[in-house]
């Protein structure tokens, strides 16, 4: 009596297990949406879990080219300083770590140094204008009423009637959620330290990263090539390559214009002579991080801070902004980014909204590197079927500028406009 042997390679086998695995992630669809507070929360202190680790890789990521710049320098200049290259290699990582951290700490003290001593300053002044803007209301008030009789009998109920309604509401609600206050601030308190653990969690990870990242790489390399073919582990291995090089000059090539752009902030400050000139540059160099609406996002609460000083301060600052964003929209943002993205305006803001409005400010940073990365394998794909069916890759080939009474080849050049019906033509007639 002979009998099969099971084979997973089998039809039967590999339906059995599409079917099976079909059937667990209805299953898990389902227990999801019927569990959908139960698993936010889940994902939620996750996430907080993982903070230390997203931070971590942060600052590695960041403070890379400058470990890996370090390392090249003191290993080169010590090598021979060594029994043996072990040695140098690892005295070199722990100088190379050294500078990289001291970077960092350089760099935040430096800011937190910038921006403190004019924040507590401008606080200090606005408290100390409080009495002489409270005296100029005042007098404003009782020239008015001087001047209108008739206005105080028409308020003079309404404020009555306002002052009972305050302190009945005071009443029932301040004063029994005094209680909840003290809570709110005590919660605030604890995430605060929390704040404080997480940011020392997340430098000694950075500093595992920054020396085990080759490990990491090789390790990544070996689970890819173990798990799929040749191809496919190229392909996972250039899109890796992609990624890398988009979001790395993006976000360091964003890091120098804001830099620039900060400095350029502070010079014209303090040519027009406006007040808090150090506090609002470091405000707009930093929020310029993000891409198209960053001068704008920084100049409003600047703009804000400087009206309550000046008006005419706030007005100039204003102007100054506008011509700042132009400048860096226009000259200095493309010079240094590049060919990084090579995304439209359009396609820049999308990313901006979109990213912003599903992840926050963390969104409206990455959104556009990951739209780029979209936009090239989108293109890649497009491309490629164009070519498949013998028909012109260029975007401008399939513009129309006939309701302009334009011809496209004055703009384009004859090269660059072939038609692809003529193209299409042509491919018909050879087959």
């Amino acid at each position: 009596m002979s009998s099969k042997r099971f084979s997973f390679r089998s039809r039967y086998a590999k339906m059995g297990i599409t079917i099976f695995v079909s059937g667990a992630a209805l299953v898990l669809c389902f227990f999801l949406l019927n569990n959908l507070s139960d698993v936010g929360s889940f994902l939620s202190k996750i996430n907080g879990i993982l903070t230390p680790f997203y931070l971590g890789i942060i600052m590695a990521y960041l403070l890379c080219p400058i470990y890996n710049g370090s390392l090249r320098l003191i290993y080169k200049g010590i090598k021979d300083k060594f029994k043996n290259n072990v040695k140098s290699y690892t005295f070199a990582r722990f100088v190379a770590t050294l500078v990289a951290i001291f970077v960092l700490i350089f760099v935040i003290s430096s800011l937190l140094m910038l921006v403190i001593p004019d924040l507590i300053d401008s606080i200090a002044g606005l408290v100390r204008g409080l009495p002489d803007t409270a005296d100029r209301i005042s007098k404003w008030v009782q020239d008015n009423v001087e001047q209108n009789p008739e206005l105080v009998e028409l308020l003079q109920g309404r404020i009555e009637s306002f002052s009972d309604t305050f302190f009945k509401w005071a009443q029932t609600n301040i004063i029994p959620g005094a209680e909840s206050i003290l809570a709110s601030v005590s919660v605030g308190v604890k995430g605060t330290i929390g704040g404080v653990v997480d940011v020392l969690v997340a430098l000694v990870i950075c500093v595992y990263i920054l020396n085990s990242k080759e490990i990491f790489q090789a390790q990544a390399k070996k689970f890819i090539l173990a798990a799929f073919s040749c191809k496919k582990a190229d392909e996972i291995f250039e899109f890796g390559r992609i990624c890398n090089d988009t979001f790395g000059g993006f976000i360091n090539g964003k890091i120098i214009d804001s830099v620039i752009i900060g400095i350029l902030c502070f010079i014209a400050m303090t040519i027009l002579g406006l007040p808090l000139a150090m506090l609002v540059s470091v405000i707009v160099g930093v929020t310029n991080i993000i891409p198209f609406f960053g001068p704008f996002i920084g100049a409003i609460p600047s703009g804000i801070l400087l009206l309550c000083i000046d008006p005419w301060s706030a007005l100039k600052f204003a102007i100054m902004i506008l011509v700042l964003q132009q400048l860096d929209g226009n000259i200095i943002g493309p010079k240094i980014l590049g060919k990084t993205t090579k995304l439209a305006s359009f396609w820049v803001m999308f990313a901006i909204i979109v990213g912003g409005g599903m992840f926050g400010f963390v969104g409206m940073i990455l959104g556009v590197p990951t739209m780029a990365i979209i936009y090239v394998y989108m293109k890649r794909l497009i491309n490629n079927r164009l070519s498949s069916k013998h028909l012109p890759v260029g975007t401008e080939v399939y513009e129309d500028f006939s309701k302009y009474n334009i011809n496209k080849e004055d703009i384009f050049g004859k090269k660059s406009c072939i038609s692809y019906t003529a193209t299409e033509e042509k491919t018909a007639g050879e087959k």
